[in-house]
């Protein structure tokens, strides 16, 4: 079933690509007269463009009059990888841009931080998914500080390589990738609704490992990460379509979206090896942080 929707992305387009010409080159060099050095640099960088272009052509263009100022964006996961992009982005736009950040300390310094990349406001905020009790507060500091969200987009992401569980007892993957995302929503719909806002929830092609469902109780002897990770991006993509199918005529657009094959420390868990050979590999097939962030969204039906 996985295999299926993986022929659709650019990027596994683009590997298929590589590995065709990679082929074509061994080939060449084997069976056809040798070809000098300098010819196969020039093929071979012919083949990396047209890899990059293929990679990368879903990516959404912002239009060069968008203006956000006055427009205020909450960002989870702003820390690293698309998160931190898509503030930067989204402040140099002229939005006021909120980052939740687990910790205090951090927050305020990551905060900070994107300050100085954008030369422009950035709230650092406490935001700890994995807890329920910390994303009310979170919440609550928000509805009582501002008028208006014009667009919250639930970013933040981990993947656990062994079974835990989050300060509420749920398994570590749902409870923070879905379950905190989900009651930060929820705690917020009234101030959205009113900012007719866009919701964006950042899922994953992982999502297609699932076959049976999800599965909440998570057996600790038979956890099988993958799944766990699969299930917490599912479940994501269906909180998107209930928000979009409840309240699209209140103003809410709801959308989820598949950022693309893009090196994040979503893997820093993951074994040495496998990383290093991920990395190697989008350096050829994969997007940058900053395409990632540019992915186009699929709206709730």
């Amino acid at each position: 079933m996985f295999i299926i929707p993986t022929f659709y992305q650019s990027e596994f387009q683009s590997f298929i690509f590589l590995i065709f010409n990679l082929l074509i080159i061994l080939f060449l060099i084997c069976f056809i007269e040798p070809f000098s050095l300098l010819y196969l640099l020039i093929y071979f960088s012919i083949v990396i463009f047209i890899c990059r272009k293929l990679a990368h052509r879903q990516s959404y263009t912002i239009p060069k009059n968008t203006d956000l100022t006055e427009q205020t964006v909450i960002v989870t996961g702003a820390s690293s990888g698309i998160g931190r992009v898509s503030a930067i982005e989204f402040a140099k736009l002229g939005a006021k841009v909120i980052v939740g950040i687990r910790g205090e300390n951090r927050a305020r310094q990551i905060a900070e931080e994107l300050k100085n990349d954008s030369h422009r406001e950035v709230i650092g905020e406490d935001l700890d998914l994995s807890n329920l009790s910390n994303v009310k507060k979170f919440a609550d500091r928000i509805l009582n500080t501002e008028q208006h969200v014009e667009i919250l987009l639930n970013n933040a992401g981990i993947s656990q390589t062994t079974y835990a569980l989050t300060i509420d007892g749920l398994e570590m993957d749902f409870g923070t990738n879905h379950i905190g995302h989900f009651y930060l929503t929820k705690l917020l719909l009234s101030l959205l609704i009113q900012s007719k806002s866009r919701i964006v929830n950042v899922s994953s092609i992982g999502h297609c490992s699932v076959e049976n469902g999800i599965n909440h109780q998570f057996p600790s002897l038979t956890y099988d990460t993958k799944i766990a990770y699969g299930q917490s991006k599912l479940a994501q993509i269906w909180h998107t379509i209930i928000l979009q199918e409840r309240y699209g005529e209140e103003g809410i657009n709801a959308y989820s979206v598949h950022p693309g094959v893009v090196y994040t420390k979503l893997t820093r868990q993951q074994p040495f090896l496998f990383e290093f050979i991920y990395r190697m590999i989008l350096l050829l097939v994969g997007k940058s942080l900053y395409e990632g962030a540019k992915t186009r969204g699929v709206r709730g039906r």
